[in-house]
């Protein structure tokens, strides 16, 4: 109950008094991260929502804990608990709509396109192929914002994925995006191994 109460009033600080915040951000959101892998699902899951909830209204003020916070929302999305998994990927879905895309889609490749676990591939393909349609791949092909040789390798892992929805759904449709790009081939041939090519 306390603990729930505490995530109230952070949530409540967020959306009214997000100033109040700003001094101790890291502590806050160390405090609720450490919260999301409680025990009791109920202080879980609003953890995991109170996240959310500082994405969207701390937005850029979020962009040194995206490291952190993605890696232990992705390894909630394979949750036992459905309502879990789905809030945990609202929240990153959150994550990339208001943080710095550059810095959400280097913590998703980070943490969860080489994740052992399906569904946490799954869901970190999902919210990287955000990112890509958002930076689209005059950025993204530049080398000024990411590595476009991790880029490039990661979105040919994903389009090859043992998954079909990762496979399918999000690998490919990231390779045709960076395909529109007139200079896509020769990165590709640059950084892609050649059993890839």
């Amino acid at each position: 109950e306390q603990k729930a109460k505490g995530l109230f009033t952070i949530r409540c600080l967020a959306i009214c008094h997000s100033k109040v915040l700003l001094p101790r951000l890291h502590d806050v959101s160390l405090a609720v991260t450490i919260e999301v892998n409680n025990l009791r699902t109920k202080v879980s899951h609003f953890a995991i929502g109170t996240l959310g909830e500082l994405f969207r209204t701390l937005k850029k003020n979020m962009d040194h804990e995206v490291d952190m916070i993605a890696q232990v929302l992705l390894q909630r999305t394979w949750d036992s608990s459905d309502f879990i998994q789905k809030g945990a990927s609202r929240s990153l879905g959150l994550m990339v709509q208001n943080v710095t895309l550059a810095r959400a889609m280097t913590a998703l490749m980070a943490t969860g396109v080489q994740h052992r676990n399906v569904t946490v591939r799954k869901c970190a393909a999902e919210h990287l192929l955000t990112t890509v349609e958002k930076m689209g791949p005059e950025k993204l092909l530049s080398g000024r914002h990411i590595n476009t040789d991790v880029l490039v390798n990661t979105v040919v892992r994903l389009a090859q994925d043992a998954h079909q929805d990762t496979r399918w759904c999000y690998g490919r449709q990231m390779l045709s995006v960076l395909m529109s790009h007139p200079k896509f081939a020769k990165y590709l041939k640059q950084s892609g191994p050649s059993h890839d090519l």
